[in-house]
């Protein structure tokens, strides 16, 4: 029964990550507009702001996801 629930939760946490890296990818997400961030005189703070944003919102999900399908698996196993 874990491991039912930790594939499913991975799942969730994977969709999410897919959702949240085709809108950093489009653009067409308000979190992730260009212009917000692309703007003249944008300091090297900003720029490092955009990478944490990114890996907290679309790389941490993921990975975590992945961790989560894998330990679910073994729990099944």
């Amino acid at each position: 029964m874990t491991g039912v629930i930790l594939i499913c939760v991975g799942a969730g946490l994977m969709l999410f990550g897919a959702v949240m890296l085709t809108g950093w990818a489009n653009g067409k997400s308000r979190w992730f507009n260009p212009d917000v961030y692309d703007r003249e005189g944008s300091s090297k703070v900003d720029r490092q702001l955009l990478d944490l944003y990114f890996f907290a919102i679309i790389i941490t999900p993921l990975l975590c996801g992945a961790l989560l399908i894998v330990f679910g698996i073994r729990q099944l196993q």
